[in-house]
């Protein structure tokens, strides 16, 4: 696909919500209907009762928005924009609109980079990351201009119109958003349903990316992988990689198949109930992260996706959660920074779910740098950003 450049200028933007939403917003909260408890154990059957009960009071009592949102705007700069649509599959002609944070750097050497977020996150997922990166503290050290958009329906980006915004429309919708920054040549940051975006951009937009750089990097074991696993002939790196892989589908898998078949008749519940969403998204949280998040992240981050209306983001499933795409036809020759991150003891059976072996990693990628941590789960950029933006700053050295 290529990308329309068209004569549209990104207007500053500053996040403004409706008191009367947040109010009301608070009110659902503070009427919050508690569920039973059973005696079971915590996490067993989802997030402890005693737990979302204590968040909900707090929405109710504490929380406080108009803090937030004054944080958010005065840490980041922000935009807002339209791009034509993108074509292929998307069944609409409209533009689609924008949010993303776009922070330069003062350096005249500084890379462009564009960074690509999932579900249930949105741009402010990197917020620890941003300004280590635009502004680093030490002359040596490479400098970047941040783009950091909220992906439709994420956020304050409008979700789609139509269906069809798949991972090359994704891709299309985002190479126009850099040129219209005016960025030719750029590095690419991507995780969770972002790196599903990210293959099909370094194949429709090979030659603009620098390096494509991704903490989520899934290769999938192939027939035979399998084969060889159950004639005990892999490695105990293999091993441990395909029994953690297992174990996610088997047993945590659950939401992504609900939000990829039918997300419209889970989004009127989530819709309907804030802390009901809260605890919906907590629980894939606390799967997969050793954040330990405080009740008002909790609740800025549910708030960030529960305001556009939760159908928008956890529709993006339907169009994005393609497991053949980790897969290529061809193998990929775009230069690719892994960073892998151990996962937490949450769920010990799944603590390898991200150490995909190197070598399954260069059967479909040009894997230029590879790091290995002990920790950081899946949301590095909140748990570990110091080996985020270390990782970040290799790769491109």
């Amino acid at each position: 696909m290529t990308a329309t450049v068209v004569a549209v200028q990104p207007k500053p933007y500053t996040i403004d919500v409706d008191p009367a939403v947040i109010e009301k917003i608070r009110t659902q909260a503070s009427e919050f209907r508690q569920t039973e408890p059973i005696d079971a154990p915590a996490w067993f059957d989802g997030p402890p009762t005693s737990k979302i009960n204590e968040i909900a009071k707090y929405w109710a009592e504490d929380y406080d928005w108009s803090k937030v949102q004054d944080g958010i705007n005065k840490n980041f700069t922000h935009f807002y924009t339209t791009v034509p649509s993108p074509g292929g599959k998307y069944s609409s002609n409209e533009s689609l609109g924008l949010h993303f944070i776009h922070q330069r750097s003062e350096r005249d050497d500084a890379i462009p980079i564009l960074f690509l977020h999932g579900w249930p996150s949105t741009s402010l997922e990197w917020e620890k990351v941003i300004i280590p990166l635009t502004n680093p503290s030490n002359a040596s050290q490479p400098a970047f201009h941040v783009v950091a958009p909220d992906l439709p329906g994420y956020g304050f980006s409008p979700a789609p119109k139509a269906p069809g915004l798949g991972a090359a429309e994704h891709a299309t919708v985002f190479a126009s958003l850099m040129a219209q920054l005016g960025y030719t040549r750029y590095a690419l940051y991507s995780t969770d349903l972002g790196a599903f975006i990210a293959m099909s951009y370094i194949v429709d937009y090979a030659p603009r990316i620098i390096n494509h750089i991704s903490d989520f990097y899934l290769t999938l074991p192939s027939a035979a992988d399998t084969a060889r696993l159950a004639a005990n002939q892999t490695t105990p790196e293999e091993t441990a990689y395909m029994t953690s892989i297992d174990s996610y589908f088997a047993d945590h898998s659950a939401y992504s198949a609900l939000h990829s078949s039918l997300p419209l008749s889970i989004a009127y519940a989530l819709n309907d109930s804030p802390v009901g969403f809260l605890a919906w998204r907590y629980q894939l949280a606390w799967t997969v992260s050793d954040v330990d998040y405080t009740p008002e992240e909790l609740i800025t981050e549910t708030l960030l996706l529960y305001l556009p209306g939760v159908y928008g983001n956890i529709r993006s499933y339907k169009e994005l959660f393609d497991l053949d795409a980790l897969a290529p036809r061809v193998p990929f020759t775009v230069p690719t920074s892994i960073l892998q991150f151990g996962n937490v003891s949450h769920y010990p059976a799944m603590a390898n779910f991200n150490y995909v072996p190197r070598d399954w990693l260069e059967r479909s990628a040009n894997v230029t740098y590879f790091k290995r941590h002990a920790r950081g789960g899946h949301f590095p950029a909140l748990s570990e950003p110091q080996a985020v933006i270390e990782g970040v700053r290799a790769a491109l050295a």
